[in-house]
């Protein structure tokens, strides 16, 4: 987990906080695992924002975002939820909707206009097969980018959620694989900078049935600064540092 402050200790006061603290609330009663997980995709979230060089008032609206972003879920069955990511049709349907449900337990509230569409924006894809609205590229909101991108890493890397199954190393090679795909360039490289401040990063290869060495090149192209050399890549242990 990123050091930087806990996930309250930010500019919040009034009904905003009171209104963050029982949906948390919430969520804690429902399941520790997602209420663990808001923390941490929201402590992810403002580490990105900050090195994007967003203003404190922007980093403070989208980790409001990302400790609701799954608030949608109070409403799906928990049965549902302990079966995710193996889902019927019908049931992956009825978990998709939580983007919008999320959304609409904020929408008259005034103190939540500013991040309630990147709550229902969170599953967007940066090539536009996301859902609920199919966004595309730029029309995705530029906090919905961050948190997914969050979202996606601590969902399959932190031994507090359901779904642990890839170590660090595994992760960010699916990181930079879904480069322009599932996840904006620019947000997956700020990602990975903010796990290892200081941190050149360097070419990963990403290798698949179809196209092996050719695709390794492509993703290692998107974030070095030099032509990659696909045959001496360098591995991923330089992240994994402390």
């Amino acid at each position: 987990m990123l050091s930087i402050p806990q996930y309250l200790d930010f500019s919040q006061s009034g009904k905003t906080r009171e209104i963050c603290e029982f949906f948390l609330e919430l969520l804690k009663r429902k399941s520790e695992v997602l209420y663990l997980h808001s923390q941490q995709v929201a402590n992810y979230s403002a580490s990105v924002a900050a090195k994007l060089g967003l203003s404190k008032k922007e980093i403070g609206m989208i980790r409001t975002a990302a400790l609701m972003h799954d608030i949608g879920l109070l409403s799906v069955p928990n049965n549902i939820l302990n079966k995710y990511p193996y889902l019927s049709t019908r049931e992956m349907s009825q978990y998709k909707r939580h983007c919008i449900a999320g959304w609409s337990m904020l929408e008259n509230m005034e103190e939540f206009s500013g991040v309630i569409d990147l709550i229902r924006s969170h599953h967007e894809k940066w090539d536009g097969t996301g859902y609920p609205k199919r966004l595309k590229g730029v029309n995705i909101p530029l906090g919905a980018r961050i948190i997914a991108v969050a979202d996606y890493y601590d969902s399959v890397i932190n031994p507090c959620t359901a779904r642990w199954q890839k170590n660090h190393q595994e992760a960010l090679q699916e990181l930079l694989g879904a480069m322009g795909t599932s996840f904006d360039p620019e947000i997956v490289r700020a990602f990975i900078d903010s796990l290892a401040p200081g941190k050149k990063i360097r070419p990963i290869p990403i290798y698949t049935k179809s196209n092996g060495k050719k695709k390794a090149k492509m993703a290692a192209e998107r974030i070095a600064d030099v032509p990659a050399k696909v045959a001496e890549t360098p591995t991923t242990e330089e992240y994994t540092e402390k």
